[in-house]
């Protein structure tokens, strides 16, 4: 009898640990896997940031690590802009850099960003229950909703540079799925990546601290091409489905502008609601 049981104790406590772990209960919110990548509707993000904020560089790394997770389906634009964002940022030389600019500036006003303490930023300019403005840690929420819905519109971009003027000619055309009675409009802007100017940051995995002197801005808003607000797609103030609305403008870039690592990002919006109804961008220089 001794022997039938050391026989079996080994299985028996075996199974007992097969039964317990298998009903070990799974809390919810349960993880839904998605496939981003079959979605056609793209997401504007736009973070609120300036080289004094060191809280900063944690929301630039987010939405980068959230555009590559969501299968490249997101748009970045760093709008440097309010009190963080002054040139010679407390009086310290190091921060001499000024990344604002005229549509970042009227935007912030608008929507109120820097008076609600960055980092933080806007959705595809979508609304929520306390207004435009949302913090970065609902930066995936948001996003996720909204890619799960489908394009009403589409954007195609086409650049030509011309280095020896250093003058840029793009064309953006926008096709909608549907014949809609609203008026929306089309603001064109150019981004760049890759300028290194100090940032504050308390974030060691990051970077230096408390200042980061190489720091590496990305998605830097230079401008934009055709006013803070865009211009109307139609003369009628209404869309109609399958027509093609097509844009043309052209910029002479500044010395300090480098073309090799600029965008064009072109994004739609309902001029009622300010709802970013699709995004793209292309390399200025391919």
């Amino acid at each position: 009898m001794k022997m039938i049981k050391r026989k079996y104790i080994i299985p028996v406590i075996v199974l007992f640990a097969f039964v317990f772990n298998s009903c070990d209960k799974v809390d919810p919110p349960y993880v839904e896997l998605r496939d981003y990548c079959n979605g056609n509707r793209n997401v504007l993000i736009e973070d609120y940031t300036g080289h004094g904020c060191n809280n900063c560089p944690e929301a630039a790394v987010l939405a980068n690590q959230l555009k590559d997770e969501f299968c490249k389906r997101i748009v970045i634009i760093a709008v440097h802009a309010g009190y963080f964002a002054e040139p010679y940022f407390e009086n310290d030389p190091l921060f001499s850099a000024d990344f604002r600019t005229e549509a970042g500036n009227e935007w912030d006003s608008f929507f109120g960003n820097s008076a609600m303490g960055n980092p933080n930023g806007l959705i595809s300019r979508v609304k929520g229950p306390t207004g435009y403005v949302f913090y970065k840690d609902s930066w995936r929420k948001v996003a996720d909703t909204l890619l799960q819905k489908n394009a009403e519109a589409f954007i195609s971009i086409e650049n030509e540079f011309n280095s020896d003027s250093r003058t840029l000619s793009t064309t953006v055309e926008t096709v909608f799925e549907e014949s809609i009675n609203r008026n929306y409009k089309v603001i064109v802007c150019i981004t760049q990546d890759g300028i290194i100017a100090p940032q504050k940051n308390k974030n060691e995995e990051i970077g230096e601290t408390p200042i980061d002197v190489d720091y590496v801005h990305n998605h830097v808003l230079r401008g934009s091409i055709n006013g803070s607000w865009g211009e109307n797609l139609s003369n009628s103030g209404a869309v109609v489905k399958d027509e093609t609305y097509t844009k043309t403008y052209s910029k002479v870039f500044p010395e300090e502008w480098i073309p090799a690592d600029c965008h064009v990002v072109a994004f739609v919006y309902d001029e009622e609601t300010k709802e970013v109804l699709q995004v793209e961008e292309l390399a200025v220089m391919e």
